[in-house]
């Protein structure tokens, strides 16, 4: 599968190494030139594209127009929202995956913004500690 990532934080850097190692080819958009520089030493520069993924433009130069999935995963809902909108509408994108940063923001992501699959990972935490906790005991 062809995948493009936006967003080459410590979330979008891990993404990219676990669908690397199964095979799949994936392609980085990262708006800030200090991180894109960083990266620069971990993936090959044919791999990322500096520029905001809000950017039909960018997103073109990345490849969107062979991608079969987009995963938005910047550390703003803003950004994440614009990115699944377009990915869906605009392009046509068959699977968008979106990470909500701020709990709050979770009911936007849904269908009519363009998410297939919403993670949020303030949710997802906060209910594994829960389980974790043994709470009976503390009674």
């Amino acid at each position: 599968m062809k995948i493009i990532i936006v967003g080459g934080g410590q979330v979008g850097t891990y993404i990219a190494s676990l669908l690397m190692s199964k095979g799949h080819t994936i392609h980085m958009i990262e708006h800030s030139e200090s991180v894109y520089n960083k990266l620069l030493k971990e993936l090959s520069p044919d791999l990322l594209v500096l520029g905001s993924g809000s950017d039909p433009e960018i997103l073109k130069k990345a490849g969107i127009a062979s991608a079969d999935v987009v995963s938005a995963v910047t550390g703003a809902d803003e950004i994440n929202l614009v990115v699944s909108t377009l990915a869906k509408m605009e392009f046509g994108i068959s699977r968008v995956v979106a990470r909500v940063n701020n709990p709050k923001n979770a009911w936007l992501y849904d269908a009519q913004m363009g998410v297939d699959v919403c993670v949020n990972q303030a949710d997802i935490i906060a209910h594994l500690v829960v389980e974790e906790m043994d709470l009976r005991e503390q009674i």
